[in-house]
C-alpha cells in the first residue's frame, strides 16, 4: 500500500467559470464606484484606492492576464477622471502627482497578482497532471495519515481490493489487512512515530492483502514517509502479485518434474551401462563360440546371420555408451585447465577412422588459442566424423576453422559432401534420428545430440549451413569464459 496526500485526477472546479464572470462583474462595479469617487473627489486619492479593488478581482478571474487588462482599464478611468473631474488650477501638479502614482500602483499590483496567478496555475498543471498519472497507474497507490486513516486511494485499488473510493477514503487501512496484521497495525504504527524504529517504511516486501469479500491474496508492498509542510504522511504503493506466485509455484513443479525425469535418465543409465551390458556380452560370445564351434559345417548364410547378430549386439553397446554419456553431459565440474587448440584437434583427430582419400585441413589459427580439453575433442571429433561417414565417395575434404568473436570461439566443420535438405535440420540433432538407414551408416544416431547439448550447457549455440550437394558446415559457439557447473547447482 503506498502511504503522501493524493486526490483523485485534478478536474476544474465547476464553479471556477462562474467565479471569472464573478470576477468580471465586480470589477465593473469597482470601476464605476472609482469613476464616481474620482469625480467626487478631484485629487484622485480616494478613487485610486477603489481601482486597485479592481485590479485584485483578478485573482477570482480565470486567466492571469485579467490582472494587466483591469490594470489598463483601471489606468483609462484615472486618466479619464483627470479630465472630466473640476479641479483648482493650484491644485495640478498635486492632481497629476496622485495620478502617476495610482497608474503606477496599479500596474505594479497588476504585475504582483499576475505572478501570484502564474504560479497558481503552474501549481495546479503540475498537480492535475501528477494525480492523473497516480489515478492511472496499474499499481495501487494508497495514502495514511499518522492515525492510519485513509485520505486517497487510486482507481487500481478499487480492482485490487474491491472497496469503492468512498468506501475506503476514511476508514482505517487496516480494513485491507488480514490478521495479525489488522489487529497490530495500529500499534505498528504509534511504535514507529514513538520511537522511530522502521519495520517496514522503505523497505518494500510481500505482505497478505485483504478483499472486501473477505479473500486474501498476496501483495506486495512499499511504504514511504513523507512530511508536507509539518504534516506527516505515509505513502504506499501496492501490486497484486497472485499471477506471480502461480507463476512461481507452476516453475517450481516444472523444476521438481525435471529433476525427477533427470533422476529417471541417471537410473536408466545406470541400468543400461550395468545390467544391459551383460546379456549383451553373453549373446557376443554364445554367437562367437557357435561360429567357432559349427564352422566346418555352418553354411554362408548362417555364417552371414551369426556376423550380423554380433554387428547388432556391438551397435547396441556402442548405443549404451552414448546414452551414458548424454546422462552425463553437465554434471562434472566444466573448469578446466586450458591446453592448446592445436593439441585438442590432433587429439580428436586421433579417434577419426578417416580413409586415405580424405583430407582435413586445420586452421593455423588453433595453434594461437587454448581452449578446455574436455568435452571439445568428443565434440570435434564427432563432426568430423560425421562428416566422414556421411560421403558418398569416401574422399572429400573437411574444413576445421575458428574465429574469435571477443567473449565466444566461433569454431566451424564444414565438408564438400552431399548435404542435407533445411528440412531435416532441425530433425539432426535429435537423439537417435538418422537420415540413413544404421545398415548404410553405421552409429547410433545420438553423435549430434551429444554435440548440441555439450555446447548448450555452456551457452553456446549450434547451427548447420547446409543444402543438398553443397555440403554441410556445422557452426558451434564456445565461451572463453566457461561456467561452473557446481556453482549452478
Amino acid at each position: 500500500m503506498m502511504f503522501a496526500r493524493q486526490s483523485g485526477p485534478h478536474r476544474r472546479p465547476p464553479g471556477r467559470l462562474a467565479a471569472g464572470r464573478h470576477a468580471h462583474f465586480a470589477a465593473a462595479l469597482a470601476a464605476a464606484a472609482g469613476l464616481a469617487f474620482d469625480y467626487l473627489t478631484p485629487l484622485g486619492v480616494a478613487a485610486g484606492l477603489i481601482y486597485t479593488g479592481v485590479v485584485l478581482c483578478a485573482l477570482w478571474a480565470e486567466k492571469p492576464a485579467a490582472a494587466y487588462l483591469y490594470a489598463a482599464i483601471a489606468s483609462a478611468l484615472t486618466v479619464l477622471g483627470y479630465v472630466l473631474a473640476p479641479h483648482p488650477a493650484a491644485d495640478a501638479w498635486i492632481t497629476l502627482t496622485n495620478r502617476g502614482l495610482t497608474i503606477l500602483a496599479l500596474w505594479l499590483l497588476a504585475f504582483i497578482v499576475f505572478r501570484q496567478k502564474t504560479i497558481q496555475a503552474a501549481q495546479e498543471q503540475q498537480q492535475s497532471e501528477l494525480s492523473a498519472i497516480q489515478e492511472k497507474t496499474v499499481d495501487g497507490m494508497i495514502t495514511i495519515d499518522t492515525s492510519g486513516n485513509i485520505l486517497s486511494y487510486n482507481r487500481a485499488c478499487k480492482h485490487i481490493f474491491g472497496y469503492s473510493t468512498e468506501e475506503a477514503v476514511g476508514q482505517n487501512v487496516k480494513l485491507l489487512m488480514p490478521d495479525p496484521d489488522h489487529s497490530a497495525h495500529d500499534s505498528y504504527l504509534h511504535n514507529y512515530l514513538r520511537t522511530g524504529q522502521k519495520m517496514i517504511i522503505g523497505v518494500g516486501r510481500e505482505v497478505r492483502g485483504r478483499r472486501k469479500d473477505g479473500s486474501t491474496f498476496p501483495l506486495h508492498l512499499s511504504v514511504s514517509e513523507v512530511r508536507v509542510g509539518g504534516t506527516v504522511l505515509f505513502s504506499g504503493i501496492v501490486r497484486d502479485i497472485s499471477e506471480q506466485k502461480r507463476a512461481e509455484k507452476e516453475r517450481e513443479a516444472f523444476i521438481e518434474e525435471l529433476s525427477r525425469s533427470n533422476r529417471d535418465l541417471d537410473g536408466f543409465a545406470y541400468v543400461a551401462s550395468h545390467d544391459l551390458r551383460a546379456p549383451l556380452r553373453v549373446i557376443d560370445n554364445t554367437a562367437s563360440w557357435l561360429e567357432e564351434d559349427l564352422a566346418k559345417v555352418m553354411d554362408e548364410d548362417s555364417r552371414e546371420n551369426l556376423q550380423l547378430l554380433r554387428s547388432r549386439v556391438r551397435r547396441m553397446d556402442r548405443l549404451l555408451d552414448d546414452l551414458l554419456e548424454y546422462s552425463r553431459i553437465g554434471r562434472a565440474d566444466s573448469t578446466q585447465q586450458p591446453v592448446p587448440g592445436s593439441k585438442v584437434i590432433q587429439d580428436a583427430l586421433m579417434l577419426v577412422n578417416a580413409p586415405a582419400g580424405f583430407k582435413i585441413r586445420i586452421d593455423p589459427a588453433f595453434q594461437n588459442i587454448e581452449i578446455p580439453k574436455m568435452p571439445l575433442i568428443q565434440i570435434f571429433a564427432n563432426l568430423v566424423s560425421n562428416a566422414v561417414k556421411h560421403s558418398e565417395t569416401g574422399t572429400g575434404t573437411v574444413d576445421v576453422t575458428l574465429e574469435d568473436q571477443d567473449s565466444h570461439w566461433a569454431f566451424s566443420v564444414a565438408d564438400d559432401g552431399p548435404g542435407i535438405a533445411p528440412k531435416y535440420h532441425d530433425q539432426i540433432f535429435k537423439m537417435f534420428q538418422t537420415l540413413k538407414s544404421r545398415d548404410q551408416v553405421e552409429g547410433s544416431g545420438m553423435g549430434l545430440s551429444i554435440v548440441q547439448k555439450h555446447v548448450q550447457h555452456v551457452g553456446g549455440t549450434v547451427t548447420l549451413r547446409s543444402t543438398p550437394g553443397e555440403g554441410s558446415d556445422f557452426r558451434f559457439t564456445w565461451p572463453k569464459q566457461q561456467r561452473n557447473a557446481k556453482d549452478e547447482d
